[in-house]
């Protein structure tokens, strides 16, 4: 009869949290379990079966004949896709997805390779050539059509698949027709002849075809709530089919020696960006509106790749002026609040102007010459307006101009290339020190991302003969104002910054001081290696299910 009054809890007294008192984080372990069930040995499987096929390529005490270098690489690329795809199919049968999925990227990140290693040898027999390419093709069709029968759950759509056929059928004909056309071929470096005609055009007309293919994927939409059902899959195995596509043409043209100019990539740049601009979700130009105008004026940039064609007509980047004008005016016409739109029309008139044969313009000036005088003026101008911003996106843009002008003064040296990302990236890290990383979403990954693309590209530097003390021109430089910025501010934050600048300054002792000693050839070991960590990848995914709860 007197049994206490017992109150009834709130949400409140449930779960109580006291104030100052911080929710537990993870531990060791558990990152380490996270780390596992991304499962990344199936990554650096793949990764080292590619680098074992380079090593076998390049290895003379290895099967010293061209021809057997090409059958051992290509049967074993050829079997490893098929144990990705049965693998892929055995853990979609367990409903291990995520495993799958990713089983299921690898393969067609990897499915044109074996087109780029027939390519890669340029005098094998011709016959030899096309059957491998037409074995490789069929092939290629019977494991997609594995994957599509026997996981019922996987979004690809038919149209996705015909879309594929199409990239496929070029990636087999490509090295057919490359290794007929050399046979006609005369001299290095060629700049005329039908082979040297051929791989223009493939640049100028076929890749930007290809690329234009994306708007008539069909609209990204989810079939269902598993991993493999997601609406973004079908357009990344398309990107991954045309980014394959681009470097079987880049390697076609190394192996027969072409020279890959600017003004061959601008018309599938200029595809892609328009495509962008025109498949672009509503949802992230809502959630986004300040990229709709940095999306619509790509295309006008995209241009300047072609001002660097070879003689007089400077056809291509005045046919993409042309076109680009076209495309604005007739965004202005359907909306005529688009004053963005105006201005970029008015732009590309002029841009249609100044692209008219050098000659006009010498007419008034002895020394004329276009690409220095609207390059040095655009970078500069671009590089003093982000240097007095504190806002990340100009950063961006200051970094491109910082290595546009380095390249420029670096000239025709072999390594402008190297000068003009370290001047970039170098600008980028200084000019972080003044972002505030809490109204700029994302800004502190940017600045780590930077740190690594400095540091990866310092050792890449390294490796392909660069001197040690062309890192220290920018790593000092950088070391030297951050830490007087930090002294004189007073408090010291964004360690990415020095330690980027550390590890560029000590790529070029680490690779001067590093060795290794083979006993087998690497390739070998690689391969080998490849196929372990592919069966512990395995094995992770198949047990994930008792130490990732």
């Amino acid at each position: 009869m007197n049994e206490p009054l017992v109150r009834p809890q709130t949400p409140e007294s449930i779960l109580p949290v006291a104030p100052g008192v911080e929710e537990p984080g993870f531990s060791l372990s558990d990152w380490v379990k996270r780390c596992l069930a991304c499962n990344p040995f199936y990554l650096v499987s793949s990764a080292l079966l590619l680098y074992g096929l380079y090593r076998v390529s390049i290895d003379p005490t290895f099967l010293s004949l061209e021809t057997s270098q090409l059958l051992f690489n290509f049967s074993s690329l050829q079997g490893y896709e098929v144990l990705l795809v049965v693998t892929a199919i055995f853990l979609a049968r367990r409903r291990i997805w995520y495993d799958s999925t990713l089983l299921v990227g690898l393969e067609n990140m990897l499915v044109l390779v074996p087109f780029i290693l027939i390519s890669q040898a340029a005098l094998i027999d011709r016959w030899m050539v096309c059957t491998m390419c037409l074995a490789g093709g069929l092939v290629a069709m019977a494991r997609f059509g594995g994957l599509r029968r026997y996981i019922a759950e996987l979004n690809f759509p038919r149209r996705l698949g015909l879309l594929g056929l199409v990239l496929l059928t070029v990636n087999v004909g490509l090295p057919i027709v490359y290794r007929i056309l050399h046979e006609y071929k005369y001299g290095t470096r060629p700049d005329w002849g039908a082979a040297y005609q051929t791989n223009q055009y493939a640049w100028w007309l076929l890749l930007p075809g290809l690329l234009a293919l994306a708007n008539c994927l069909p609209t990204p939409r989810s079939t269902g709530e598993l991993l493999p059902q997601k609406g973004w899959l079908p357009p990344g195995l398309f990107s991954l089919w045309i980014a394959g596509t681009v470097v079987h043409l880049y390697c076609l043209g190394y192996v027969y020696d072409f020279t890959l100019r600017p003004d061959l990539t601008a018309p599938a740049v200029w595809v892609l960006l328009w495509t962008l601009q025109w498949r672009i979700p509503a949802g992230i130009a809502q959630a986004k509106p300040e990229w709709k105008p940095a999306l619509l004026a790509l295309p006008m940039l995209a241009t300047l790749l072609a001002t660097a064609q070879p003689g007089r007509s400077n056809s291509v980047f005045l046919l993409l002026t042309l076109l680009n004008a076209v495309l604005y005016g007739a965004i202005r016409v359907y909306q005529r609040d688009n004053r963005l739109a105006l201005h970029l029309f008015l732009i590309s008139l002029v841009a249609l102007v100044g692209g008219m044969p050098e000659e006009w313009g010498r007419i008034l000036v002895a020394e004329f010459s276009r690409n220095r005088c609207l390059g040095a003026g655009a970078a500069a101008y671009a590089l003093l307006c982000a240097a007095m911003s504190r806002n990340p996106k100009l950063g961006l843009l200051g970094a491109m101009a910082a290595a546009t002008i380095a390249g420029t003064l670096a000239g025709a040296r072999a390594d402008a290339v190297h000068w003009a990302l370290q001047s970039g990236m170098a600008f980028l890290l200084l000019h972080s020190l003044r972002w505030n990383d809490a109204e700029h979403y994302g800004a502190a990954g940017v600045r780590i991302l930077a740190g690594l693309v400095w540091a990866v590209q310092g050792f890449a530097w390294m490796h392909t003969g660069g001197a040690v003390w062309m890192t220290w021109v920018a790593a000092v430089p950088v070391l030297g104002v951050y830490v007087a910025a930090r002294w004189l501010a007073g408090r010291w934050s964004s360690l990415v910054v020095p330690a980027a600048a550390a590890l560029v300054m000590l790529s070029g002792p680490t690779h001067s001081t590093a060795g290794m000693v083979h006993s087998v050839p690497a390739g070998i070991v690689a391969i080998v290696g490849s196929f372990v960590l592919f069966g512990l990848g395995t094995l992770a995914a198949l047990t994930k299910h008792r130490w990732n709860r």
